[in-house]
């Protein structure tokens, strides 16, 4: 059995940077993005802004719909 700092896990919330790195995009423009409402809701947690990893992969499954679309599609999934 692995000792626990060895155990390698994977992010389920990643913020702004690592999701524009995995988008492939600028900091800044994920920021620009989330203000227009182009990339999936962030959730806020003890002041942190951070984004579901899962929500990342089925946004761009998608190809990549505005925010109010992604969320409609989300919602009829459940």
């Amino acid at each position: 059995m692995k000792a626990l700092d060895q155990v390698a896990i994977e992010p389920v919330l990643v913020d702004a940077r690592a999701a524009a790195a995995a988008c492939g995009v600028s900091r800044s423009t994920w920021l620009a993005w989330d203000a227009a409402g182009i990339n999936p809701r962030p959730v806020r947690i003890v002041g942190r802004v951070l984004w579901p990893v899962d929500d990342l992969r089925r946004w761009a499954a998608a190809g990549c719909p505005g925010r109010e679309v992604f969320e409609q599609r989300k919602g009829a999934g459940r």
